[in-house]
């Protein structure tokens, strides 16, 4: 499996879960079970840690579509509706220990991960040539720049090179809540927009390293235009930026001038 197989990711991210909790399975159901009834003998009958997902979109930032080969922007709108719970039991904590409250949870953190992957809908032989091609591509390009693949049998690179597009990471992006308290937030997530122009499906998945049972996925669908059809207003700033660079130029040609002509006054009066 490659360095972008999404399965490989997800299995690194539940092995992180599953040591922190203790337990030998994530999806037991006896085990998920057993996790919320702690959490809410913990926390209390709202206290189990959730995301809440209010707005969800993709696009390119400042454009009205997205092209082949864009960076893409995923944006989240999220709640965490566990946040005074776990707030209230952190204080109370402390003051049972002596622990100034504002010292210990400057040590709270929450770790959550976004993995994005991008489904093309539809058969297209030709479009579906093109995407193993791209894969293919991209694949050899990871391998050549990382030495650990490079060190990977024959049979494992095989499988970088087969690795099914659906199981291919467009981007795997952490974040982490450091304030326990903080009820809303907004999420953005960057990524390269497929290489291959059609209607996509953007399976999305975020997956808590810390809590059991709080994993959730969604998809989002989004037409890729060909970024030789679509016409991109070239950046203003850009051109300011070029225009001031040769009014420099000019006034340092004149400073120049100035310079030579002192020197040639100079030169005069020694004489």
């Amino acid at each position: 499996m490659s360095a972008r197989s999404y399965r490989l990711a997800k299995t690194i991210i539940e092995t992180v879960s599953i040591f922190k909790v203790g337990v030998f399975d994530s999806k037991d159901q006896k085990t998920l079970e057993w996790f919320d009834e702690i959490m809410k003998k913990q926390y209390g009958e709202d206290g189990l840690p959730r995301l809440v997902f209010h707005e969800k979109g993709v696009e390119t930032p400042g454009e009205d579509e997205i092209a082949t080969d864009d960076v893409c922007s995923l944006k989240l709108k999220i709640e965490r509706p566990h946040a005074e719970p776990f707030t209230k039991q952190k204080i109370e904590m402390c003051k049972k220990q002596g622990i100034p409250p504002q010292i210990a949870m400057q040590t709270y953190r929450e770790g959550w991960w976004v993995l994005v992957r991008a489904k093309r809908i539809g058969q297209d032989e030709e479009a579906d040539a093109k995407l193993k091609e791209a894969a293919k591509t991209r694949a050899e390009e990871t391998l050549a720049k990382n030495p650990l693949l490079q060190a990977l049998e024959a049979g494992s690179q095989k499988r970088l090179f087969e690795e099914e597009e659906e199981n291919t990471l467009s981007c795997a992006w952490p974040f982490i809540v450091s304030n326990v308290a903080q009820k809303t937030g907004n999420v953005q997530v960057k990524f390269k927009a497929p290489a291959v122009p059609g209607k996509y499906q953007f399976l999305i998945n975020v997956k808590s390293q810390e809590f059991l049972g709080a994993d959730q996925e969604f998809t989002l669908e989004a037409e890729v235009l060909d970024k030789e059809d679509v016409e991109r207003e070239e950046d203003e700033s850009d051109e300011d930026e070029d225009s001031g660079d040769e009014e420099n130029d000019e006034e340092d040609d004149d400073d120049s001038d100035d310079e030579d002509d002192d020197e040639e006054e100079e030169s005069k009066k020694d004489k």
